[in-house]
């Protein structure tokens, strides 16, 4: 009897062990993807200027290279934005629910006669997975641009003057 009680608590000790090392190799391996993806976005957005949405003029492509950027990469978290970010769906819509990343622009020069300089902080979300729990803990990656001068005039005022409609885009 002494025996089986013996081996029974030491396959529950293996068990406790391998759900460690998944948890923490799916947790590396996400990390690392949130990391190339937290990277490739702040690319985008410097390489555009700036963020704009759906229905600007000025918004160059920025929801398509988001969504084809996605359309590549498999990643597939996701998470809630706080109040003052943006979210973005994989699709490039904004949703601060269910956003792939969030964005929040912040203005360095608000002086009329200094240019126009914005830098963006970028958030992107990853899981801790493990094989019977599924995702236990969300987690973000941040990261942000360098200074943008003259960015989309639409963003700039949008985070300037606060004209943050949410639902319909910023440049209206």
């Amino acid at each position: 009897m002494r025996e089986s009680i013996g081996g029974i608590s030491l396959f529950n000790l293996v068990i406790v062990f391998v759900l460690l090392f998944t948890g923490y190799i799916s947790l590396s391996i996400n990390y690392s993807k949130a990391y190339n993806v937290k990277n490739e976005l702040v690319n985008i957005i410097k390489n555009q200027g700036g963020i704009c949405t759906e229905g600007a003029d000025i918004c160059n492509n920025f929801v398509d290279q988001i969504q084809d950027y996605f359309g590549e990469v498999s990643y597939h978290s996701h998470g809630t934005c706080q109040e003052g970010w943006y979210g973005f769906k994989r699709d490039g819509s904004i949703s601060r629910d269910g956003a792939a990343f969030c964005v929040k622009g912040i203005p360095v020069s608000q002086n009329s006669e200094l240019p126009n300089v914005v830098y963006y902080q970028v958030k992107v979300f990853y899981q801790l997975d493990l094989p019977i729990l599924n995702s236990i803990f969300n987690f973000t990656v941040s990261g942000e641009t360098s200074r943008i001068y003259s960015p989309n005039e639409c963003e700039y005022q949008a985070e300037i003057f606060g004209n943050t409609g949410i639902g319909g885009g910023w440049c209206s």
